[in-house]
């Protein structure tokens, strides 16, 4: 990050949130000497730090064993931003709407870098149960990362298949780079991408973008999903495109009236 005016920038107050930032999900506990060797910050400094945090109760320490875990003020501060956040309040009752009149599951992300952010999730009672995470780096393997991915030209989609980790996550996983071009080229071609049990086996999905109409730029996706016991992708490409594509498209405008 190129900071412009270092004059009003406060270095203290960026430490403490990256010490903040290494606790998620995957990883709710952390040592004091694991951060200090995280974040590059010196033991005496981080232990400064990490008191004051633990004093404010955005951490909480563990007192036999002194490894840190979130506190309170961060879980309340986290609650407050989420519920805050203009995007998820506008997109909410449009997932909702199409979530109630068509009985299907339904998630949405915002596209940063090269990893989709959770952003709103409807889940059918008939889905397999995993735990999707925050943040999702495997583009390639889902259909939110596909239809992201053909929004973007051949030598840019190279440059970021160059950069992307390509892990095989199922055995219907494509990590060929020539088979995941190809792959994203039939996403543009159809108007949406598949996803046939690349991510989670018995999930099948199909994605499209979210775009800024107005910025006329890519700023994330949503994407219908399906349990292989109850739906075949045959099935789901006969019914179900034209809901996902208006979905889409209801969403793009509502994204283009957010200032995100």
């Amino acid at each position: 990050m190129t900071i412009k005016n270092k004059q009003y920038y406060s270095k203290t107050l960026e430490k403490g949130l990256i010490i903040l930032d290494l606790f998620d999900r995957d990883h709710q506990h952390r040592g004091l000497s694991e951060i200090s060797r995280l974040t590059g910050i010196n033991k005496t400094s981080t232990y400064r730090l990490v008191n004051t945090l633990v004093h404010m109760g955005y951490l909480r320490k563990n007192v036999n064993n002194k490894s840190l875990r979130l506190g309170p003020r961060a879980f309340v501060l986290g609650h407050h931003f989420f519920h805050g956040f203009d995007i998820l309040q506008s997109v909410k009752p449009i997932i909702d709407k199409t979530f109630f009149e068509r009985k299907i599951s339904i998630d949405s992300a915002l596209l940063h870098g090269h990893s989709l952010i959770s952003l709103y999730r409807r889940e059918m009672p008939n889905l397999i149960y995993f735990r999707l995470p925050v943040i999702m780096a495997e583009l390639h393997a889902r259909a939110m990362g596909k239809a992201i991915l053909a929004k973007f030209d051949r030598a840019e989609l190279s440059e970021i298949l160059e950069k992307i980790q390509i892990q095989k996550l199922t055995p219907n996983t494509l990590v060929d780079k020539e088979e995941i071009l190809k792959d994203i080229e039939l996403t543009r071609v159809r108007g949406y991408s598949i996803n046939n049990e690349e991510y989670v086996e018995g999930l099948i999905c199909i994605g499209a973008p979210l775009m800024n109409f107005r910025e006329k730029s890519i700023v994330g996706a949503v994407s219908l999903d399906f349990p292989t016991s109850e739906y075949s992708l045959d099935s789901i490409i006969r019914n179900f495109p034209g809901i996902l594509t208006k979905l889409a498209s209801e969403l793009s405008e509502t994204v283009t009236s957010v200032d995100i």
